[in-house]
Formats: structure tokens, sequence, C-alpha cells
């Protein structure tokens, strides 16, 4: 018996020990703050406050959180690819890097560099073209990191083309000769249009674009009657 009275009495002085931990009380505005020490606070609105008063709001108040800021992008650098076709039965792939300045209000500057790999495929002539362009581009939207947007744009390329191979089919005799090699300087105008999306400290492009492909070079054939001048196709990209 002695042993179980000692062992009560053990745990009531325990208990009665943790109970006397002080705890301290602090009034921060309309609500009381429990503070135990670091890490270990909890906190509650006063019993006595009533919020409408407290803020001297009214009862139809309405409280509207403040919109973000939106900065429109200065100078940004843009990567993207894209992938066109034309009625000729040709394809490209390419490649683009972009400066891109802000001119003012909704204005933009885009200058950079593009690689583009083309292949088109016709019963007598198989063509794989190399082009290196130089684009420069005026592109009208609103460009933030805070919020999605759409844009438009026009620009030219002035681009040196070049014939990495050909063979072309003798339909009279089916042998197959490598003599249709061909090099020079295109112009071509561009249009685009599509939407920018924000993805955290990056912005995501997606749009379409036709482009028409003037070549400057004079000679008795040229490679582009064949190949086809107009391509539309899709394009995607992150400024950042």
């Amino acid at each position: 018996m002695k042993k179980v009275v000692l062992s009560l009495l053990i745990v009531a002085n325990a208990i009665c020990c943790a109970a006397q931990v002080p705890i301290d009380h602090f009034n921060v505005g309309p609500y009381v703050v429990d503070y135990n020490g670091i890490g270990d606070i909890k906190y509650r609105l006063r019993d006595d406050i009533d919020l409408y008063e407290y803020f001297e709001f009214k009862k139809d108040t309405t409280i509207i959180a403040a919109a973000p800021v939106e900065e429109p992008v200065e100078n940004a650098i843009q990567i993207s690819g894209r992938v066109g076709a034309n009625r000729s039965v040709s394809k490209e792939f390419a490649l683009e890097g972009f400066w891109k300045k802000h001119l003012g209000g909704l204005l933009h500057f885009n200058a950079g560099l593009s690689l583009s790999l083309g292949h088109s495929k016709h019963p007598d002539l198989t063509r794989n073209m190399l082009e290196v362009g130089v684009p420069v581009q005026v592109e009208l939207g609103k460009l933030c990191r805070q919020s999605a947007s759409l844009y438009g744009l026009v620009g030219v390329a002035p681009t040196f083309y070049t014939t990495m191979k050909a063979e072309r089919v003798d339909c009279a005799t089916g042998a197959t000769r490598d003599d249709v090699k061909k090099s020079g300087f295109l112009v071509a105008p561009s249009l685009e249009f599509g939407g920018n999306i924000p993805a955290g400290v990056v912005v995501l492009r997606i749009g379409v674009y036709g482009t028409y492909k003037i070549n400057c070079t004079t000679g008795d054939f040229d490679v582009y009657d064949q190949a086809g001048r107009a391509f539309f196709g899709a394009k995607i990209g992150v400024i950042l």
C-alpha cells in the first residue's frame, strides 16, 4: 500500500511541476499570443475583440487583394525551334536565337540568328538544304513574367543557303546524277502569331508562322521553284 501511495505522490508532483512552467502572454493587435519559447507559439483572437470595430470596417466592406504589378521585360534572350512544310512536299526544321529589346508600350525589337535544314523529295530529285539567316523582327504584344498574353510580329531574314545533298534521277536512263547542287542568298519575309505563358522565371512561347523565300541569286535554275517558296508551321520557344 505504501508503494502505491508513494507512486501516486510522485506522479502528482510531476504534474504540478509541469503545470508551473511559466507561459508569457502578449497582446498583439487584436490577438493574444502564448509564448513558451522559440518555436513554441500559439495565438488566437482576443475574446472581447470585434474585428469590424477594431479596424473600423463596415459590414459591407469588401477587402480586395492588390494585383501583382506587371513589369514589362526590357531585355531578354529567346531560344525557339520551328517545324514547317509546304504544298511542294518540302519540310524545314529550324533552331533560332533572338535578343529582344522593349521599345516602349507594346512594341519590341528582335534580332538574332537562325539555322534551318530543309528536305524536299520529288519523283526525279531529292534535295537537302542548309539555310543560315539573320532575322530582324518588330513585335507587338505585352511581354511580362506575371501574366499570359498574345503577340504578333513581322520580320525579314536575309539568308545564305546551300545544297548539302542533291540527287537527280535521269528519267530516260534511270541513272543517278549529283550535279544539281546550288548555293546563294535569299530574303524571307515572315508573319507570326501566338501566345506567351509565364512559367516561373521564364516565359514559354507557342505560335504559328508563315514565311516566303525570295531567291536573290540569278541563274537559269532556281532551287526554290521546285522546293517551294511558301512555308507554314508551328513554333515553340522559351524567353529567358
